[in-house]
């Protein structure tokens, strides 16, 4: 049976299963509070009630919790927390993944722990003393400085944060409760570029053309027209390429972030974004033979050597891509075009869509287990399937032949009913000039 509590004038002290007694109010603040720990007696639970009686008497009164806290809990700084909960977010069963917390870390560094001017005092706050009015006025100073995005984000590890400190009972409640700040921002529209000029950035990354190796054109294939992340194509070993003569298969087996770590550049995981992510890929045939002059000519025969790496042996960097891709862009004169490694996932949807691939289908496809993000983020119709589109439709509302225009008709109806202009003076036959019969027409 549970316990029965026993009501008092202030208090009430509840007897536990164990025989021990717990004793709690409502304070001052309209909330429930309890006593830090079990009594032996109920005399003692009961005189821990008068004493938080007097100091609500006397005005003295302050939550419990708050009281109860250590030294090391009331010195501690939001900034402090901050990178104690990046650590704990690093280790256990539900830890991040090592690229997702350095996005987290640059985050909290850049907009908290190591910002300036008015955004500045949110991190010296002490986290037991940290109120509502104080998250709000480092939101209001980091909007003024950053992209919304990056706000946004930011804001979302704060909030998280505070949540677990509660969790914890390091504080009684989330002061982060600013409605604004959990808007998502509208994102930029990515136009959805053609096949056309993405094989023409394709080409000037060929080993053919002057001053260039070859060795980065594969990257740009399969981020463009097969929908990898630039992670996980930079992740690619020989041995996760299948060549069976007529099919030539890629496993996503792995992925690549680059380390915050000075010198050390990228780094290799055996796991994918998601586990949707472990998927496998067919190859365009028109693209086979690009993929085996790579690997013939700049990959190692090893199955465990990295397919994408420098002249020093390690993995190409995202960034060097990036600017390799960039420069190949100018050369195939689409400098005005702005593209990245991503925006062949939106190419790669909107084809496969309009190709008539099912949604779930085009999700196993590109490793997105948030099918709403395609729908909803990725997908775009090309302007030639719109227009193809609208010709169609239009060509069902095209008036057949011997039907004639339908105004003309009309028009031919109503001057045959009209009376002469004439006998316009006569109501009874303007009255029916005007109404007409109840002929169809």
């Amino acid at each position: 049976m549970s316990p029965v509590p026993r009501r008092r004038q202030f208090g009430t002290i509840e007897t536990l299963p164990s025989g021990r007694h717990r004793a709690y109010y409502k304070g001052p603040d309209g909330k429930r509070h309890k006593a830090p720990r079990t009594y032996q007696s109920p005399d003692d639970a009961a005189a821990w009630l008068r004493a938080e009686q007097r100091l609500i008497e006397f005005d003295e009164w302050t939550p419990p919790a708050t009281r109860t806290q250590t030294r090391d809990d009331k010195a501690r700084t939001v900034g402090q927390w901050m990178d104690e909960w990046m650590q704990l977010r690093s280790h256990g069963p539900d830890a991040l993944e090592p690229s997702t917390a350095q996005n987290y870390a640059k985050d909290i560094r850049l907009r908290i722990t190591h910002t300036s001017g008015k955004a500045a005092r949110l991190r010296d706050i002490p986290l037991t003393q940290l109120t509502k009015r104080d998250v709000a006025a480092w939101w209001d100073a980091i909007t003024i400085d950053h992209a919304p995005t990056a706000c946004f984000n930011t804001y979302k590890r704060l909030r998280t944060a505070l949540a677990a400190a509660v969790e914890r009972d390091m504080i009684p409640a989330n002061p982060a409760t600013l409605k604004e700040a959990t808007k998502r921002p509208k994102l930029k529209k990515k136009e959805l570029p053609t096949r056309q000029i993405l094989q023409d950035i394709v080409n000037e990354l060929d080993h053919t053309k002057p001053r260039v190796d070859g060795s980065h054109k594969l990257i740009a294939i399969l981020t463009f027209f097969h929908g990898l992340r630039i992670g996980e194509a930079l992740g690619l070993r020989r041995g996760d390429i299948e060549d069976q003569g007529e099919t030539i298969l890629i496993h996503i087996r792995g992925n690549c972030y680059r380390s915050q770590e000075p010198g050390v550049g990228m780094v290799r995981k055996d796991t994918v974004k998601t586990d949707a992510g472990y998927r496998t890929i067919p190859i365009f045939p028109a693209f086979h033979d690009d993929v085996r002059w790579h690997l013939d000519h700049r990959a190692a025969g090893r199955r465990d050597a990295m397919l994408f790496t420098t002249g020093a042996g390690k993995i190409v960097t995202d960034t060097s891509y990036r600017s390799i891709l960039d420069r190949a862009k100018t050369r195939a004169g689409h400098k005005g075009v702005t593209i990245t490694p991503h925006y062949g996932r939106n190419w790669v949807i909107t084809t496969l869509a309009e190709a008539g691939m099912p949604i779930p289908a085009i999700g196993e496809f590109l490793g997105q287990r948030d099918l709403r993000t395609i729908t909803e983020v990725y997908m775009r119709a090309t302007d030639d399937r719109k227009a193809a589109v609208l010709d169609a439709v239009n060509a069902t509302l095209t008036v057949p032949d011997g039907v004639g225009d339908l105004d003309a008709k009309r028009q031919e109806k109503t001057a045959s009913t009209t009376p002469d202009s004439s006998n316009l003076g006569h109501s009874d036959q303007f009255a029916a000039g005007a109404h007409g019969s109840s002929t169809d027409y």
